[in-house]
């Protein structure tokens, strides 16, 4: 097998740092789309102030070497009613957290709503478009050939 001459010295100078920040820099967005769409299909009452809610921050490097990129829903609600079946709306003294109702959403609330689990599906909807993007800037960065 016959390897470029600057083979070598292109992929070391090439930095995993660089390529882990702009990889999932890149593909963060994906992922929030897809989780405000999955949220927007399932249709569910508390859905939407926690669709707008959801953000992704910044890569980060964690102590252990390893980059992550959160992708999840931020601030509070701004009602603080809610309705209770027969019995009409109630006030609460408190806002609830957008976290909170996404929680709720995912593994429900025990007598009152049943869980409705899309985080699974989202994953499952989300790899193959994730992998191919992180592969594309890999490529980028690496100067190496896509070979699909």
């Amino acid at each position: 097998m016959d390897f470029p001459e600057d083979f070598l010295s292109e992929l070391l100078q090439t930095d995993a740092d660089d390529i882990c920040f702009e990889a999932l820099q890149e593909t963060a967005p994906i992922l929030e789309n897809n989780m405000k769409d999955i949220l927007r299909q399932d249709n569910h009452e508390l859905s939407g102030e926690l669709i707008d809610s959801i953000k992704a921050t910044k890569p980060k490097k964690a102590k252990n070497g390893a980059w992550m990129v959160h992708v999840r829903p931020t601030g509070y609600s701004s009602i603080n009613s809610f309705s209770v079946k027969g019995k009409g709306e109630k006030m609460r003294k408190y806002k609830i957290s957008n976290s909170l109702k996404m929680i709720w959403i995912e593994y429900g609330v025990a007598g009152r709503q049943p869980a409705r689990p899309f985080l699974q599906r989202l994953v499952n909807q989300t790899r193959s478009a994730s992998m191919t993007k992180m592969q594309e800037v890999y490529n980028r960065k690496t100067g190496a050939r896509d070979e699909s």
